[in-house]
């Protein structure tokens, strides 16, 4: 079922630039572009049709709406013709005002593509623009160059919408050319950005102090010789090992088994950034009833070798998921049974009792339930207290793991916003042993606001459970924007009282749903992107210190919370031993004897 988006939340308010059109250019047009544009039947996957619209400098707007999946974006999409001669290297201008209305992605946004086009063989190109939005209004300017002469009617525009179940709305559109008066880099050209971008954006000195006071602690480390009389200047050298916060990605069991290869790299760079991970698919319920037979790709062995090698590292491992309630990720033998519920009910306890005791006291976290709002045939049979159940036989199976609830919520979403709630209120008012709240975190190519990322943490932050974002990645074009959102992301994530861990869904793009993972290339050459991550992690956020004792025989230092390495020497005597600093702090005495 489409969700309809709500245009009243800001959550993804990106800011795109945008100005006037500029003097001296002439329509290609002879109507206005939106009246250009068919309205009707697309063929039996789409339809367009006239809408009014409140609150805006134009009062009509074409509704694009796509009902099913297609094999290209181009089997289903509107088309207007132009009916002047351009000639090559002619400039011309596209503008128009575009708003999501429903859509079925994570993202929560409606996608399209703008195209200036040959109409016939070979279907020569001028411009082809690919469109992401959410539910708030967004401007677009479209400036580009003519490749060849057509003559009038042979060249047309078109707005694709074969991209799956959607529908968008598409206002003022204008098709102006300036011929050769003007250059392309003279016109505007929109510039995507995001709201808490800006340098001075008061959100940031908030993060930043607020990072100070929960994420540091004071440590203080006091020398005394055998006889209990403090040792001055003796050296003292701290050194982190790992950090408190959990800073993760998803990982592929196979990957960390199989040596040789592209694995090694994956390996190593696995161990080098992270501390916590999440099996992408490898415990979810096809590919674990799959790897029972210990063939194909999925392998019991490989997530049990996985295990070996993290837990040898010390990782913590984040368990997802053990109920999906969607048809489409459930085994088919489980579908076979919809009509027969108490067969049903067994079979998901069955599960649940099977994955989970397999993994008793491997993992830290359960996704027990997955996407409870837009995945919902398994409630749609049980009802939603059926859900408690499954938190109870998920507890009965590993008592010691902290069950979680996960979800996208897409993030302009108001309904799927208040659904996700609702439900994690549903779960606590009836008992459920529920102790955490997973909150995806795919982005798509149009950033988040950041102020209103942090109002999401807050209003989740109230139910009293821990948060972590758990399947974090973007698909934002400008690789240094993209950057730029991922370190302000990752900043007001860490500085947020209510989060324990940050997870993206996948780092390299060998090994990532969309191939469009953050910190490396298909080749592992690194990304601006995974630059500002080690910038943060490794670096701004990780203490490392060294002093002397004063006459008292102290040394104090304030560090991130984590796990160190504490070595004191004086007079030819060493002594390492380890610590734990807690935001409370930690005081260590040393004893040089």
């Amino acid at each position: 079922m489409l969700k309809t988006l709500s245009a009243c939340l800001a959550f993804l308010c990106v800011s795109f630039l945008f100005a006037q059109t500029p003097p001296g250019g002439k329509s290609l047009f002879p109507k206005p572009g939106i009246d250009m544009l068919p309205v009707g039947k697309q063929g039996d996957k789409g339809q367009s049709e006239k809408i009014k619209v409140e609150g805006q400098s134009f009062k009509e707007a074409l509704r694009l709406s796509t009902y099913q999946a297609t094999a290209n974006k181009w089997d289903v999409q509107v088309d207007a013709p132009v009916s002047i001669a351009t000639q090559s290297g002619e400039v011309i201008l596209a503008e128009f005002w575009i708003r999501a209305v429903q859509t079925k992605g994570e993202t929560g946004e409606a996608k399209s593509e703008f195209v200036f086009e040959r109409v016939g063989d070979p279907w020569t190109k001028a411009v082809e623009y690919g469109i992401s939005v959410g539910p708030q209004w967004k401007h677009f300017s479209i400036p580009f160059a003519a490749v060849e002469n057509l003559e009038p009617g042979k060249s047309h525009v078109s707005f694709r919408m074969g991209y799956g179940p959607q529908a968008y709305d598409l206002a003022d559109f204008n098709l102006t050319t300036y011929g050769d008066k003007k250059k392309v880099s003279d016109l505007p050209q929109t510039k995507a950005g995001y709201d808490g971008m800006e340098a001075d954006a008061p959100w940031r000195k908030e993060a930043q102090d607020r990072i100070e006071k929960i994420r540091k602690g004071d440590l203080t480390i006091s020398v005394t010789d055998g006889k209990g009389n403090p040792v001055s200047d003796s050296k003292v050298s701290v050194k982190m090992k790992r950090q408190a916060f959990g800073f993760g990605t998803a990982v592929v069991a196979q990957n960390l088994v199989k040596p040789g290869g592209e694995n090694d790299r994956y390996q190593k760079e696995v161990e080098r950034l992270f501390n916590r991970v999440v099996f992408e698919n490898d415990l979810k319920w096809g590919p674990w009833e799959e790897g029972a037979s210990n063939t194909g790709y999925w392998r019991r062995e490989y997530v049990d070798g996985a295990v070996k090698w993290l837990q040898e590292r010390h990782f913590d491992i984040r368990g997802h998921n053990m109920v999906w309630g969607t048809w489409r990720y459930l085994p088919p033998e489980i579908k076979k049974l919809e009509n027969d519920k108490p067969a049903l009910e067994a079979a998901i306890e069955k599960r649940i009792a099977d994955v989970g005791g397999a993994m008793k006291g491997k993992v830290v976290d359960w996704d027990v339930v997955n996407e409870s709002v837009p995945e919902h045939a398994l409630t749609d049979i049980f009802g939603k207290q059926q859900m408690v159940t499954w938190y109870k036989c998920a507890k009965k199976a590993d008592p010691k793991a902290r069950l979680c609830l996960n979800d996208y919520p897409s993030p302009d979403t108001a309904g799927h916003l208040d659904g996700f709630e609702k439900d994690l209120k549903f779960l606590l008012e009836n008992h459920a042993p529920l102790e955490g709240i997973g909150l995806q975190g795919h982005v798509g190519s149009a950033p988040w606001s950041i102020p209103a990322l942090l109002q999401v943490l807050d209003r989740f932050g109230a139910l009293g459970l821990p948060i972590e974002i758990t399947e974090f990645d973007t698909d934002i074009k400008d690789e240094a924007l993209d950057a730029q959102f991922f370190k302000d992301f990752l900043t007001a994530v860490f500085s947020h009282p209510s989060t324990s861990a940050f997870l993206m869904w996948g780092f390299w793009d060998g090994a990532h749903w969309h191939h469009k993972a953050p910190i490396f290339n298909q080749d592992w050459t690194e990304k601006l992107s995974g630059k500002a991550y080690e910038d943060l992690v490794l670096h701004d956020w990780w203490t490392n210190a060294e002093g002397t004792t004063g006459s008292d025989g102290t040394y104090t230092t304030r560090g991130f919370a984590g796990d160190y390495e504490i070595t004191v020497s004086a007079d030819g005597k060493t002594k390492t031993l380890p610590a734990k600093l807690t935001k409370d702090g930690l005081k260590l005495s040393v004893v040089l004897k």
